[in-house]
């Protein structure tokens, strides 16, 4: 392998680490925003739903809300990092450090096949769901104890 071909490589190692990173962040995040609706929750409810838990239901709701916000911006940092390694290892590719062609993508379309429709559901929507259920929540508790 030549010194341009390791630089190559060392750069793609980079980025997948940097994408494998931004996931492990997005799912730290998740945890502490299901962590810290879980007890407001729980406080809203040992209180009765009273008026007074009203200011703790908005904070579920902007809790929710910075967590489906913050797992997008997580989506968009791991996807540059994917593009810029999939570019690396074009780049891989053409310094004949990888084969031209590779079985990845036979074995791509069998996968799909597979699973033809959990292939099209992308993950990040269901993050991304997942913190704004956790809003509007919120919104529901907000209004419970409204009443």
């Amino acid at each position: 392998m030549s010194d341009k071909s390791e630089a190559i490589l060392a750069y793609w190692t980079e980025q997948r680490t940097q994408l494998r990173q931004s996931e492990s962040q997005r799912s730290s995040m998740t945890n502490y925003v299901l962590v810290i609706a879980a007890g407001l929750s729980g406080l809203i409810a040992q209180q009765k739903y009273a008026t007074t838990t009203i200011p703790l239901a908005a904070l579920i709701v902007v809790v929710g809300l910075y967590g489906a916000i913050t797992a997008a911006k997580f989506h968009e940092r791991a996807n540059y990092h994917l593009s810029q390694a999939r570019a690396l290892t074009k780049d891989l590719k053409d310094e004949g450090a990888l084969p031209a062609t590779t079985a990845t993508p036979a074995y791509r379309v069998d996968h799909y096949a597979k699973y033809p429709r959990l292939s099209r559901l992308r993950l990040h929507w269901l993050w991304t769901g997942l913190h704004l259920a956790v809003a509007a929540y919120g919104c529901a508790l907000v209004v419970i104890a409204s009443v």
